[in-house]
């Protein structure tokens, strides 16, 4: 594998910064083997990335009104208030939550995702009704608007009993409602997701999944406001196939990315370009680059074809590399 120095430091420095963004953007994991599993057979096949959050764990942390604000997005915050006058009362109501992207790009909109905990759909029924807000059918089930439903950005939700409720466009909603009931293939058709979901499953309250393409594109949100236009990602999308991360959270936080590489060449490279791209920051030149010290501090293992990094630190470290609020 040959590696352009500038090119592949950049290649890195946006796979760490997708530690970071994938990290602390979206929600974390629930107890083993119960919603992963679910969204396992609910999302589309299609679903490139995941994201796993236990807020039943998290809410016992003294951090956890921080670490609040920078798991959940302005849109988040606002479907929890449409919610609260049906009678669910998301810090009360809701242990887990998983969210899904189909498309390369993970962002705080566009998602479809899946909510456990205790939930009183008769009583939803009723609110709507009284209402007059918009529900459709689908399939057997009833699907609640939030918002006019005619903007095609309008997020719908539905429940599939008393403890599940899924939520998402109206087209992406309708694909987990025909995925669920065996019309069209689920992402526990994909092997690789399934074996990743199993690795991480109950390792910590926050986890994720995300192909190399879709890794490469979210960093390319990161470099581009830097003015370096001009960046080839695509050798992390060609040689990763995936990163997969977990957060822990105490007085601070623990993150580990494992990089699935195609073979333990590529892992190897890009753990010596990791330690040049640290060496570089700590001097570096005019118009080079400069690593927040969230990225100077990773520390790297190389295991075959993985390549594992870990970083550390008190809670308003992240606000170095990701706005509060997850936009």
């Amino acid at each position: 594998m040959i590696f352009s120095p500038r090119k592949t430091l950049l290649t890195i420095l946006a796979g760490l910064l997708l530690v970071g963004t994938a990290a602390f953007l979206f929600p974390a994991p629930l107890s083993a083997d119960q919603l992963p599993g679910e969204a396992l057979n609910t999302f589309p096949a299609d679903t490139l990335q995941v994201a796993f959050t236990n807020l039943a764990d998290l809410r016992s942390l003294s951090e956890y009104t921080q670490i609040r604000q920078r798991i959940l997005s302005h849109q988040m915050h606002a479907f929890e208030e449409f919610l609260r006058p049906m009678g669910i009362d998301p810090e009360r109501d809701i242990d887990e939550v998983m969210l899904g992207w189909r498309g390369e790009l993970m962002g705080p909109a566009g998602y479809l995702g899946l909510a456990a905990g205790r939930f009183q759909p008769d009583l939803i029924q009723k609110y709507f009704d009284r209402t007059g807000l918009p529900v459709r059918q689908y399939n057997g089930a009833n699907l609640y608007a939030f918002g006019s439903g005619s903007d095609p950005d309008d997020l719908f939700f539905t429940f599939f009993d008393s403890s599940l409720a899924a939520f998402a466009r109206l087209g992406d909603l309708k694909a987990m409602i025909d995925a669920r009931q065996g019309a069209a293939a689920a992402l526990s058709s994909n092997n690789d997701y399934v074996g990743w979901q199993n690795e991480l499953d109950g390792t910590a309250p926050q986890w994720g999944i995300l192909n190399g393409k879709s890794a490469a594109n979210l960093a390319g949100l990161w470099i581009a406001p830097t003015g370096q236009k001009l960046i080839d990602l695509s050798s992390l999308a060609r040689t990763v196939k995936a990163l997969l991360y977990r957060v822990q959270w105490d007085t601070g936080f623990s993150t580990q990315l494992t990089m699935v590489c195609d073979k333990p060449e590529t892992a190897s490279g890009f753990a010596g370009l990791l330690t040049l791209l640290q060496q570089t920051s700590q001097r570096p030149a005019a118009g080079g680059l400069t690593l927040p010290p969230i990225l100077q501090s990773l520390q790297t293992h190389v295991d075959g074809a993985r390549l594992e990094l870990n970083a550390s630190g008190p809670p308003e470290l992240l606000d170095q590399i990701l706005p509060r609020g997850g936009n």
